[in-house]
C-alpha cells in the first residue's frame, strides 16, 4: 500500500508542475513574409529585366495577460 501512495504524490506532484509550466509560460510565433517585384525597362534596342526579392522573418512575443 505504501508504493501505491508514492506513486500518488509522484503523479500529483507531475500533475501540478506541468499546470505550473503551462500556466507560466509564454507563446512564441513566426510569420515569414516574401515579396517579389519585377521592373522591366525597354529602350529602341535593349531590353533589361529586373528582380527584386525579399524575404522577411518576424517573431511574436505574446505573454499571459493578469
Amino acid at each position: 500500500m505504501r508504493k501505491l501512495t508514492s506513486w500518488r504524490n509522484l503523479l500529483l506532484s507531475a500533475v501540478v508542475l506541468g499546470a505550473v509550466t503551462i500556466g507560466v509560460c509564454s507563446c512564441k510565433a513566426w510569420r515569414t513574409v516574401s515579396t517579389s517585384a519585377t521592373y522591366v525597362q525597354q529602350n529602341d534596342s535593349t531590353k533589361t529585366t529586373t528582380t527584386i526579392s525579399t524575404k522577411t522573418v518576424e517573431e511574436y512575443q505574446g505573454v499571459k495577460k493578469k
